[in-house]
């Protein structure tokens, strides 16, 4: 059952060595591009399958791109492109596959450049990086309550930070997305039970100094009335608006318990609390233009600026005659409206299944990725006239992240 949920967030969702020098030269061929996008190649059943990265220069025309150029990545995992353009891939979410923890970087022929490695400890389920500073970064090993601090350049440990001792009763404390602000990094508990749902309507967080990885304080709220901070593979869940708050996109019990909700939290600029004022609950947020009304959770999300927040929302209720998570269109593309907590969807986008999932920015444009009855490729929106574009270009497997370095 562990294992049903977990790849639900999927798709809704050793010791440390220095720097790999002897990797394989495979692990750098790719075409040349500015654009950056991933697909996932799954079995029929869609719980299991293959990545594949690689960049783009052309974003148009409807062109078909396979994966033969492609950098082949760990299957339930996205890539983390950070602010300093250094490039993060991961093993296989659920195992399986050699586990290392890669920096790339584009080159200046515009490619993909294998630029260090380092192991990562059996059964980590590693997700998230970010980068505090150009020594130091922190990577989430999310099935055992442990984040590692490292240092980007040189690829080798720092420290580790124990978060099991957090865990409530019943639950264990395994990171979800993490941020750094104000010199504090923030880490979202997701306190999940062995079926990998949360067992309250509470969301909790951990505070550490990034100087030396001390610990501050745990947050908790229960008034709410939400769960689940953060998808944990997304590193976009905590993300901050131009006003220097931090908002939480939490996940709830992904519509499968009633009453364990999603919705938004926000920690305000200066503080280091949960916000008791802002409430922002998905189960009782009528969503404009949806045909079943509510959403179960965001699963992607793309802020922008005043507080517009762009997302793939799910809902069970798009697809109901299909049970399989994995292959059920039920994902939407819509309109977050952050400050006035309202919810409509784009009209004209086609609805996706749970692994076509990517988003992005693209020279002004919102980029959705889509696993539509049609084809598997990506869309756009643009946020100044409402226009939107379909299929400009399409992929082999389904797109499961995007990222452009031409925004």
């Amino acid at each position: 059952m562990k294992t049903k949920y977990l790849l639900l967030s999927l798709a809704f969702a050793g010791i440390f060595t220095a720097c790999d020098k002897e990797e394989d030269e495979a692990d750098s061929l790719s075409a040349a591009g500015k654009i950056l996008f991933s697909t996932t190649v799954t079995n029929p059943s869609g719980d299991s399958g293959s990545g594949y990265l690689q960049a783009i220069s052309t974003f148009s025309g409807g062109v078909n791109y396979d994966n033969k150029n492609a950098i082949p990545l760990g299957f339930g995992s996205y890539p983390c492109v950070c602010p300093s353009g250094n490039i993060y891939l991961f093993p296989d979410y659920m195992g399986g596959t050699e586990l290392k923890l890669k920096r790339y970087i584009l080159n200046g022929s515009q490619q993909l450049e294998l630029k260090g490695s380092m192991m990562l400890p059996a059964n980590s389920s590693a997700a998230i990086v970010v980068e505090a500073s150009s020594e130091k970064a922190y990577v989430c090993c999310q099935s055992l309550d442990l984040i590692i601090a490292f240092n980007p350049s040189t690829m080798k440990e720092i420290s580790r930070i124990d978060l099991s001792s957090l865990h409530n009763e019943g639950v264990s404390a395994y990171p979800g997305a993490i941020y750094v602000r104000d010199n504090i990094l923030y880490v979202a508990l997701e306190q999940y039970n062995s079926q990998w749902m949360p067992v309250e309507n509470a969301i909790e967080m951990a505070l550490y100094n990034v100087s030396d990885d001390s610990f501050i304080k745990r947050i908790r709220n229960t008034s709410l009335g939400i769960c689940g901070p953060t998808r944990p593979i997304d590193n976009q869940s905590i993300f901050e608006d131009e006003n220097g708050d931090l908002y939480i996109n939490c996940v709830g019990s992904f519509g499968y318990i009633p009453g364990l909700d999603a919705g938004i939290a926000r920690i305000k600029k200066g503080e280091t609390d949960f916000d008791a004022s802002y409430t922002f609950n998905l189960s009782n947020t009528k969503v404009d233009g949806l045909k079943c009304d509510y959403l179960n959770i965001l699963a992607k999300c793309q802020y922008t600026s005043n507080g517009i927040l762009y997302a793939y929302g799910y809902a069970l209720g798009l697809d109901p005659e299909n049970t399989n998570t994995f292959t059920a269109r039920t994902g939407a593309p819509v309109i977050v409206d952050l400050y006035n907590k309202t919810v409509k969807v784009i009209d004209g986008l086609p609805h996706s299944n749970g692994h076509g999932i990517a988003m992005g920015i693209h020279k002004g444009k919102i980029v959705y990725g889509s696993a539509n009855d049609e084809y598997n490729g990506f869309c756009t929106y643009d946020p100044k006239t409402g226009a939107i574009e379909t299929k400009l270009i399409t992929v082999t497997g389904f797109p499961s992240f995007f990222y452009s370095f031409e925004k």
